[in-house]
C-alpha cells in the first residue's frame, strides 16, 4: 500500500508541476514560442515509455508530435547517460538544443522538471517526473 501512495503522490506532484509550468511557472527565453501557438501532443498510454519515469506532457510548435517524442526520448537517454536518474544533458539531441528548468524534488524519491528544446523555429516543451 505504501508504494501505491508514493506513486499517487508522484502523479499528483507531476500534474501540479505541469499546471504551474503551463501558467508561466517555468523558465522562458526571448526566442521561446508563445504558449498560445503550442499544440498539445496526446501521449496517453505512453507516458512511461518516453525515457523518464513519467513524461507528463509534450507540447510542440512547427514539429510533428511523433518527431517530438523521438527528441524527448533522446534527451532523457542523454540525461541518464550523463549521471543516471539525476543526470543532466549538456549536448544537443537530434539537432535540438534543450534547456531544463528548475527541478522540484522529493529528496531521495523523485523530482519533477520541464525541458524546452529548440531547433530553428521548431520548439518542444515537455514536463516529466523522474524517480530515483
Amino acid at each position: 500500500m505504501t508504494g501505491w501512495v508514493v506513486i499517487r503522490t508522484g502523479c499528483a506532484l507531476a500534474l501540479c508541476t505541469a499546471a504551474v509550468a503551463g501558467c508561466g511557472g517555468g523558465s522562458s527565453s526571448e526566442s521561446s514560442t508563445s504558449t498560445a501557438s503550442l499544440s498539445q501532443c496526446n501521449i496517453s498510454g505512453r507516458q512511461q515509455n518516453l525515457g523518464a519515469s513519467y513524461v507528463t506532457s509534450i507540447q510542440v510548435a512547427k514539429i510533428a508530435c511523433g518527431q517530438a517524442e523521438r527528441v524527448i526520448v533522446a534527451y532523457h537517454h542523454c540525461r541518464q547517460a550523463s549521471g543516471g536518474a539525476g543526470g543532466t544533458c549538456k549536448s544537443s539531441v537530434v539537432g535540438f538544443t534543450c534547456t531544463e528548468g528548475a527541478r522540484q524534488s522529493v529528496p531521495g524519491v523523485q523530482y519533477n522538471a520541464t525541458v524546452d528544446c529548440h531547433k530553428g523555429s521548431s520548439e518542444i516543451k515537455s514536463s516529466y517526473t523522474q524517480n530515483f
